[in-house]
């Protein structure tokens, strides 16, 4: 019996979930997870970018978001916030099974909010350049479906669908003097 019940206690450290060991990501691995992923969203394209690795999630973001933009008073975009706590993130920080179709996630987001930096806070707009970035990717696997582009698809038209249903209730909501509503996606948050 009591055989058994070490075998349970060995058996059960194993199988302790990947993404509690993927919170021990260190700030060398959230850099190079980075870099991994500006090298498949196209380095000559984005490796440019301001970008801010941050564990601080602010209160004017969505708690589900991955990353933001931070618009300077002119309403141009200024920086780019990657948070390195979300699932998505720490999962592209630790080499595991899944470490590239969540580094492709992470890829499709840079693509986001780099859209968000050079065209201002349209979420439509935003969400169709990292589809077709998702897209491309997917038709680049010669032949063959890119599995973890395809889920990232539909997890990203999910997103897209939502935001865009949140933002027509708001505006419902404005024009009929109910309040008004700040959307977190257009939110502007600095550290200062």
């Amino acid at each position: 019996m009591r055989n058994v019940a070490w075998l349970f206690i060995v058996v059960g450290t194993w199988c302790v979930p990947s993404t509690v060991r993927a919170a021990d990501s260190t700030p060398a691995q959230e850099r190079e997870a980075l870099d991994e992923a500006l090298r498949l969203a196209g380095p000559q394209l984005y490796a440019h970018l301001p970008f801010v690795l941050t564990s601080a999630l602010p209160r004017t973001v969505s708690p589900g978001a991955e990353a933001w933009t931070l618009y300077d008073e002119h309403g141009k975009g200024d920086r780019i916030f990657v948070y390195t706590l979300s699932r998505t993130f720490r999962c592209a920080s630790v080499r595991r099974w899944d470490q590239y179709q969540c580094l492709l996630k992470v890829a499709s987001v840079i693509v986001h909010e780099a859209w968000h930096l050079r065209n201002g806070p349209d979420e439509a707009g935003a969400y169709e350049a990292q589809l077709a970035f998702l897209r491309l990717t997917e038709a680049a696997a010669v032949l063959q479906l890119n599995e973890a582009a395809a889920l990232n698809i539909r997890e990203v038209r999910r997103a897209r669908d939502r935001t865009l249903a949140d933002k027509r209730n708001a505006s419902k909501q404005a024009d009929t003097g109910a309040g008004s509503h700040l959307s977190p996606s257009t939110a502007a948050y600095s550290p200062r």
